[in-house]
């Protein structure tokens, strides 16, 4: 009954909210929330587990410093996407909660996370982000990129449907949320550098529209986490 509800939720929750409903059902297909409900329970891998963990933190991330950042520079393109990211790690608690995994979030106070890694680059981005306008809209899309990355290998690495519905969910919303920033910096004249894909591809996701379908395009670098 316990998983059979867990379950319902995160059907619910997927329907709800995540995406529009252009993005997240193709014509003449059931909602992905629907189609959630109907996949089996897998069983998880080292790989799997840590990818949840991260994703549950990296989500959260983004949400806590575009809070930050939209309210010191008064930014809606921040106050938008954070509504989002706030979905987005919610939608992984409940796959978190679906395989009774530690919740790394649990008790963690807004800007403050359990991995070492993600605190620092929080710290730094919100200090890169704290300088200008600029900067702020930069860090935003740095960590987009970053999301993309990590979810592309997530996805890679699982075998488990429901982890890949709803990471494939999530790459695409970042892909939205990293072309939002690409054009938010255009309209201040600067072009956005990419550190962790292809230049091309970057241009390409933000000079785009919304994307709706698997939207990837594998020119991406290889690896995809942190590289300085």
């Amino acid at each position: 009954m316990k998983k059979a509800t867990a379950l319902l939720m995160l059907a619910v929750f997927l329907a709800g909210g995540i995406f529009s409903a252009a993005a997240f059902a193709a014509p003449g297909k059931r909602p992905q929330g629907e189609a959630l409900a109907a996949i089996p329970k897998g069983e998880l891998t080292e790989n799997d587990v840590q990818g949840l963990l991260l994703m549950r933190e990296e989500e959260k991330l983004a949400m806590d410093l575009y809070r930050e950042l939209g309210a010191k520079w008064g930014i809606r393109t921040f106050t938008r996407i954070a509504e989002s990211e706030q979905q987005h790690t919610g939608s992984v608690k409940l796959l978190i909660d679906r395989y009774g995994l530690p919740d790394p979030s649990e008790g963690k106070k807004a800007g403050k996370f359990s991995s070492p890694e993600l605190q620092k680059l929080y710290d730094e981005l919100l200090e890169q982000g704290s300088r200008s306008r600029i900067d702020a809209l930069k860090a935003g899309a740095l960590v987009e990129e970053l999301d993309i990355m990590d979810l592309r290998k997530a996805i890679e690495e699982t075998k488990n449907e429901d982890l890949r519905m709803v990471f494939s969910n999530l790459e695409r919303g970042s892909m939205n949320h990293l072309g939002a920033f690409g054009r938010q910096l255009s309209r201040e004249n600067v072009r956005y550098e990419a550190r962790h894909m292809s230049q091309e591809e970057a241009d390409s996701i933000m000079n785009s529209g919304s994307v709706q379908g698997s939207g990837r395009n594998r020119e991406s670098a290889p690896g995809g986490r942190w590289r300085n």
